[in-house]
């Protein structure tokens, strides 16, 4: 008998129906356990990560950016926010871990240059030559860099205001607050 309402085909393409194969059991190979951040795969919201550069506000601001990699006409970098790390020795760690947090931002910001397709480039600016600084994820496995456990509480990033979906924006009496990078500097 099948539930009124419920098409046969439905149900046939795997809809509604018992299954549950798999459920509770555990997979061998995802057992083994690596002290190396790349395997943890921590997951970083931008709430959080916000909440998080606003804790750290004694620290220095790094402006990040990011570039399109096979664009050979333009290596313009992108401006998209700012990160900060604890006493300012995670920063490079910081754009490397929070490359998808920065990049989802990049394509709310500049929706028409970056899109899926795209391969990226991340960086951070040294204000005081102007130049910018590549950030490469394989940093991450190098043995010479020192990231310590819990390293999500130790950095945060808050991108440029994008009035247009609201993230990243200062409110004051709820009304937009224009031209105001963040209240927390």
């Amino acid at each position: 008998a099948r539930p009124s309402g419920i098409s046969p085909l439905l149900m046939a393409g795997g809809f509604g129906g018992g299954g549950g194969k798999g459920l509770g059991k555990k997979d061998a190979t995802n057992t083994a356990t690596s002290s190396t951040i790349a395997n943890k795969q921590i997951k970083f919201k931008p709430k959080q990560q916000w909440d998080r550069y606003m804790d750290l506000k004694a620290e220095a601001k790094i402006p990040v950016g990011i570039r399109i990699k096979e664009d050979t006409e333009s290596k313009n970098w992108l401006g998209v926010g700012h990160v900060r790390s604890k006493d300012g020795a995670y920063t490079t760690v910081a754009v490397a871990l929070q490359r998808a947090l920065v990049a989802e931002h990049a394509k709310r910001l500049y929706p028409l240059q970056v899109s899926p397709k795209k391969t990226l480039e991340w960086g951070i600016l040294d204000e005081a030559s102007g130049e910018w600084q590549v950030v490469d994820k394989s940093i991450l496995d190098d043995p010479a860099t020192t990231i310590p456990d819990g390293i999500e509480k130790l950095i945060g990033f808050e991108g440029t205001p994008d009035p247009a979906t609201g993230y990243y924006c200062i409110y004051d009496g709820g009304k937009l607050k224009l031209g105001e990078e963040s209240s927390f500097k």
